[in-house]
């Protein structure tokens, strides 16, 4: 006996792209501003999906080299002592989320980190996916984790995507993925126009550039929703 069309469920796929480095500030209280407004969305209207996926992004294509964490911001911001203010800044939104900032340690570029969420992405999708960038943020801006360090990528590939140890350590030490990355962040800037993040584009067609507070997002959302109601509604009524 074939099932009711009545209970065929009709939902709308918000797909979501979000342009990140690991080494931006921003970009892990962006996530957190981002998934808030998913969630109370969802929350008032279960017909609706997001799919997130993460991207990459060169923040600062000269950084080659480990360092210092406070000294390579103090540089960005345009010398010693300069971040500060940024950072008290980032604090203060981020706390609103349980964020915390402790820039201990050093780290290197975040090309490796890079690769690592790409192929998570391929080989588990985007679940795992949003897990391993928590724990690249959460690393490298809390914990005094080195982004670029290969035992603290497997260990993260590991511990958050159930990657077994040496498929991670066989990706990052691979060209292919690594160049890869490099098109992914080619392909970011000359094609679909991403000069800074975080960037957020929202069904291919919604860029949101810079911080945002989830409001912001609530609103694009609630636009889409009104956008699309009327076809999911005659989608829904063409089966019933």
């Amino acid at each position: 006996m074939l099932p009711s069309a009545r209970a065929v469920p009709q939902r709308l796929l918000v797909p979501i792209e979000i342009f990140s480095d690991a080494l931006c500030t921003w970009c892990w209280v962006q996530k957190h501003s981002l998934e808030a407004a998913v969630r109370r969305f969802e929350a008032q209207h279960p017909e609706v999906e997001f799919e997130i996926i993460w991207r990459s992004f060169c923040l600062n294509p000269l950084f080659k080299t480990k360092c210092d964490k406070t000294a390579l911001y103090d540089e960005w911001s345009g010398g010693p002592g300069k971040f500060q203010v940024h950072l008290d800044r980032v604090r203060a939104v981020g706390a609103q989320y349980g964020l915390k900032f402790s820039m201990t340690g050093v780290t290197g570029p975040s090309r490796a980190s890079q690769v690592l969420i790409a192929n998570t992405l391929r080989r588990r999708g985007p679940a795992a996916q949003a897990r391993v960038v928590e724990g690249l943020f959460r690393g490298h801006f809390l914990l005094g984790k080195d982004i670029s360090d290969e035992e603290f990528l497997v260990s993260l590939g590991s511990d958050e995507a159930a990657l077994p140890a040496d498929v991670v350590r066989l990706d990052l030490r691979n060209g292919l993925y690594t160049r890869f990355v490099d098109d992914q962040v080619e392909e970011a800037v000359e094609e679909k126009g991403v000069e800074a993040v975080p960037c957020v584009t929202v069904m291919g067609r919604y860029k949101v550039g810079g911080y945002q507070d989830k409001e912001v997002f609530e609103t694009l959302f609630d636009r889409i929703w009104k956008e699309n109601a009327g076809l999911l509604n005659a989608s829904r009524n063409s089966v019933l």
